[in-house]
């Protein structure tokens, strides 16, 4: 998710060079230091708990009173233990791969630019407040999106349906994934 915000954020500034293939070595020099500079992983260490405790919040909210207190807990810390490491699914190979598809989409001058910005107080205060601030924001997310939740479980419901009256074979197999 991090990666993604950060990803958002920096694909914001215009792209002005996009060289198919490999880039080349200085390019993805450029952007291994940009790489660097956003330290994607620890803001993953830092945000991902507090993310987790909000989507633990929402995670109680939805099933309040549909499942059992102790179930609820047990669901609440596995989500809040999956999310707090995923940070290590960022290792060096991942942040190369990514640093190799920003190479491909920006300038050796973009990179360095974007590299100086990361840098910038301002940014740097951002990076610092954004894992207190997802705390915060998560919730907002959350509530924005539940008039649609509700609408969106009724169409699946709905397709699931017509599915299996067409394809009577299929509900096996979703109750049981490696039935054949």
């Amino acid at each position: 998710m991090r990666a993604t915000i950060l990803a958002m954020a920096l694909v914001a500034t215009p792209i002005l060079a996009q060289a198919p293939g490999a880039p080349d070595p200085a390019t993805l020099s450029a952007a291994r230091d940009l790489m660097t500079a956003t330290d994607i992983q620890g803001q993953m260490r830092a945000m991902m708990p507090r993310m987790a405790e909000a989507m633990g919040v929402q995670f109680r909210q939805m099933f309040a009173d549909k499942m059992p207190a102790g179930l609820q807990d047990k669901m609440t810390a596995a989500l809040q233990a999956h999310m707090a490491s995923m940070d290590s699914m960022l290792t060096p190979q991942v942040i190369d791969q990514m640093a190799t598809v920003y190479a491909r989409h920006f300038s050796v001058d973009e990179l360095k630019r974007l590299t100086t910005l990361m840098h910038d107080p301002a940014m740097t205060k951002f990076r610092a407040e954004m894992p207190n601030m997802m705390g915060e924001i998560m919730p907002i997310m959350f509530a924005a999106v539940k008039p649609q939740q509700e609408s969106m479980r009724v169409e699946l419901q709905q397709i699931i349906a017509d599915w299996f009256k067409q394809h009577p074979e299929d509900k096996a197999k979703l109750r049981s994934p490696n039935a054949r």
